[in-house]
């Protein structure tokens, strides 16, 4: 009974941690992430961290500079993992502008929103980018989710990593 009682609790906590933080009354976002048949949005074709395809996730890359060179990823998530591990902060950020993922922002001037119905990339949250904040804005009415800035952002990704470590390092 007692192997029982520990799945059950075991399963629970894993839709728990898989299952995205949204917001009931927000739509579900219809737009292809990660696209299918990418244009060329960059030449660094591979994340440094997990090794995906940055054209086909190009929402949601980021690029950046710490002390021990410099990165390119496919999401916020990766940029955490990367800073963490380097034990640098990620400077002279750039993100893609979410729904122009032709454009890239300074990250610090980025309006981020964090948990929309926009799927995630490498997290169940998703934390994509917006140039102004009433674009953000509008984007969290309609699809849920916390407009914050890209210091917001990290930390929901550092927070998003230690936790999945910690139950990685729990089984």
């Amino acid at each position: 009974m007692k192997i029982i009682s520990v799945s059950i609790a075991l399963v629970f906590a894993l839709i728990n941690f898989l299952v995205p933080v949204t917001v009931m009354s927000a739509e579900k976002l219809e737009i292809e992430h990660p696209i299918k048949s990418p244009q060329k949005y960059t030449d660094k074709e591979k994340c440094d961290n997990c090794g995906m395809d940055r054209n086909k996730w190009a929402r949601t890359r980021h690029e950046f500079q710490n002390s021990k060179g410099s990165f390119h990823t496919c999401s916020m998530h990766c940029a955490a993992v990367l800073s963490m591990k380097t034990k640098d902060a990620p400077k002279d950020v750039k993100v893609a502008e979410y729904l122009k993922p032709e454009n890239m922002l300074d990250a610090e001037r980025a309006f981020y929103v964090v948990g929309s119905t926009a799927p995630g990339t490498m997290s169940p949250i998703s934390k994509v980018a917006f140039p102004t904040k009433e674009e953000a804005e509008k984007f969290s009415s309609k699809y849920g989710g916390t407009v914050m800035n890209f210091e917001g952002a990290l930390n929901a990704a550092k927070t998003g990593v230690e936790k999945q470590n910690r139950h990685e390092h729990k089984h």
